[in-house]
């Protein structure tokens, strides 16, 4: 790391394996309760422990930008809150209160948590109304579709979200971003705190990148929690309140964004441990054969 005063100038221990780099106290929010707090998260599979003791806080109305390099863990990390997979060990809680976490169901019930994919889980032959609602339709007298319901709410939730987009609209003719505002407005449609991006400006074009940034920012002043996970280290530095870097299955650090870091900075903080590791590795002389 350069020794720039305006970069990240000093760092305290958070805990065993998170440490924070920040020029701005005021942004400490250990005397508040988190929205979300995992705890010593592990998952195996088999000899390979892609999540290794993983511990994070998530407040209310922040953006948490989450990077590593490819098999750093990210995907298992958000597969865990998802209910996709199972932790091996470790604990969750929904603000303070410790919430058995055993499927996909516990996760957007108990934990309010929505996660949309980088290839969105859209039916592109269906309205936005339709997607909206899919596989939980409101029906009158548990028989009959509420369609003037269902486009009433879909109306409201577009509205909020200061889209153009009517529910009318078929999904298959919107935009990389306007797909993305439709798999977002389910998640406020449902009333989920904590919405989980992966790569969501990564199927799009460079010149819808900004209304997305700009809708996750929009979701922070609702109120609500995004984990951000992105490959576009200008997106997560643009966006982010704080950014957890995990490598080999670990939090490394946890940073206070004061935005003033580089992308360069970010990059050596996400490397350092991978290039050590490998260093060391190669100091014992059991650098495998053939690796890079």
């Amino acid at each position: 790391m350069p020794d720039d005063p305006k970069a990240i100038l000093r760092s305290r221990k958070l805990s065993d394996n998170e440490t924070s780099y920040a020029t701005d106290t005021t942004t400490d929010k250990t005397s508040k309760v988190p929205l979300l707090a995992v705890e010593h998260l592990v998952k195996n599979f088999g000899p390979v422990r892609a999540v290794d003791d993983v511990s994070l806080e998530l407040y209310e109305g922040e953006v948490l930008g989450l990077v590593g390099d490819n098999g750093a863990g990210k995907s298992t990390f958000l597969s865990l809150l998802t209910g996709y997979y199972h932790a091996d060990s470790g604990t969750f809680r929904y603000r303070g209160k410790p919430v058995a976490h055993t499927s996909p169901a516990t996760s957007r019930r108990a934990l309010k948590i929505e996660m949309i994919y980088q290839h969105l889980d859209l039916a592109p032959d269906l309205t936005v109304w339709q997607n909206l609602f899919l596989a939980e339709e409101k029906r009158k007298f548990k028989i009959v579709l509420d369609k003037r319901y269902m486009i009433r709410r879909a109306t409201e939730v577009l509205a909020e979200l200061a889209s153009k987009i009517k529910p009318d609209d078929l999904v298959g003719a919107l935009s990389g971003g306007e797909q993305q505002v439709v798999a977002i407005a389910r998640a406020l449609l449902f009333e989920r705190d904590i919405i989980l991006m992966d790569e969501p400006t990564a199927a799009i074009s460079l010149n819808k990148v900004r209304d997305v940034l700009d809708l996750i920012l929009k979701l922070r002043s609702m109120g609500k929690s995004v984990i951000l996970v992105s490959h576009r280290l200008e997106d997560v530095l643009e966006v982010s309140d704080r950014i957890a870097i995990l490598n080999r299955g670990t939090i490394s650090h946890v940073l206070t964004n004061n935005h003033q870091m580089t992308i360069t900075e970010l990059a050596q903080l996400m490397f350092e441990g991978t290039i050590q590791h490998a260093v060391s590795v190669a100091g014992n002389g059991k650098l495998a054969e053939g690796s890079d």
